[in-house]
């Protein structure tokens, strides 16, 4: 484990990389593991009651993830946040939006790097580290590029020793860490973040993606989250609700459902890539059961009646500017094409990302 910068001793297990949390001591963090039906055993399988969370692949080069995170009312159900990532080529953008609870005694953040210090190299590299509080980079050469808006939330911090406790003990471990962290504050409300991930790169490449970033941030709100890369005719789109309007100027134009789309542009084609994540294993809003006080109840995921059902099929819907030409497929059908528009109709199933080229 040592040699990709990870060791349990002295992790903070409330700082997994990429994830919004509130950060708690570890006697409130650890699990109550209970045996709570005679379908499972002693376990704990929480699960949201958001049906919008998966990925999309482009053609196995690029893609996007979204999630509409909801924790479950066992520990926090007021917490919640809406995030994607966006992959292009050697560039992971990472947005949230709505981030919110009801916590007014513990912060809460989200997690760009933990890192531990486990050789006498890589100590020696972060105690000497000096970042200028736009980027980071750590020794495998991951860069870290923090945008102008997120800066004044953003937490570096250098703990030789950090002392925590083990996964399955409540003895005390240690460990030299270093953690990057942008802060929302106690019981946040609308809050954001951005930030992007180099994975292979150096100081000099850093320095010119932090000087001119290779990526644009079309939209950013509760109902969508969409960014274009320039450079390589790319446009992501996490719509997390069905916008009345989407960007101008952009070639899609309507969805009629939340979906995860994906379009690259080159000479006179599209290659269109929709995904649907929701398996729609049934369909309908969420089956869970309530207390007396409104909360969901824990219960096991093998009691559900829906648990071996196939994944059903979701249309979506989707309009585009301009005429273009598509071979149809059992997936893909033409609904209308002229001049002005071309509307497609999708038929989604298991999560599955569809891709289809189009001609001009």
């Amino acid at each position: 484990f040592a040699t990709s910068g990870w060791q349990e001793a002295g992790f903070d297990w409330n700082r997994i990389p990429g994830v919004t949390s509130i950060h708690l001591p570890f006697d409130q963090l650890r699990a109550r593991v209970l045996n709570v039906d005679t379908f499972s055993g002693m376990e704990e399988m929480l699960y949201s009651d958001e049906a919008f969370a998966g990925g999309l692949s482009q053609a196995h080069l690029n893609g996007n993830f979204g999630m509409v995170l909801h924790e479950h009312d066992k520990y926090n159900g007021s917490h919640r946040a809406r995030k994607s990532f966006h992959f292009f080529d050697g560039t992971i953008v990472c947005l949230g939006t709505d981030i919110e609870n009801l916590n007014d005694e513990y912060p809460t953040e989200t997690t760009v790097f933990q890192l531990a210090a486990t050789t006498p190299e890589t100590r020696r590299y972060w105690e000497a580290y000096q970042s200028d509080g736009q980027t980071y980079i750590d020794p495998n050469g991951v860069g870290y590029y923090i945008s102008k808006a997120s800066r004044p939330d953003a937490r570096y911090e250098k703990n030789f020793p950090q002392v925590t406790v083990g996964e399955r003990s409540t003895k005390p471990t240690s460990g030299d860490w270093v953690s990057l962290t942008l802060q929302h504050g106690k019981a946040p409300k609308g809050a954001s973040y951005e930030y992007a991930v180099l994975p292979h790169t150096d100081a000099a490449a850093l320095k010119a993606f932090a000087k001119k970033p290779t990526y644009k941030i079309l939209r950013q709100d509760r109902n969508a989250h969409i960014v274009s890369s320039p450079a390589d005719g790319l446009t992501s789109y996490v719509l997390f609700e069905t916008p009345q309007a989407l960007p101008d100027g952009g070639l899609l134009q309507k969805a009629d459902t939340s979906c995860l789309v994906m379009i690259r542009e080159y000479e006179d084609k599209l290659l269109l890539t929709v995904s649907q994540p929701d398996l729609a294993l049934y369909r309908g809003p969420s089956d869970e059961a309530f207390d007396k006080d409104g909360k969901r109840i824990e219960r096991s995921i093998y009691s559900r009646p829906w648990i071996k059902n196939v994944s059903g099929e979701i249309p979506v819907t989707i309009t585009l500017k301009g005429l273009w030409r598509v071979t149809e497929t059992p997936y893909c059908q033409v609904v209308v094409a002229d001049r002005k528009q071309t509307v497609l109709r999708f038929t989604c199933r298991d999560a599955v990302s569809l891709d289809v080229e189009l001609k001009r």
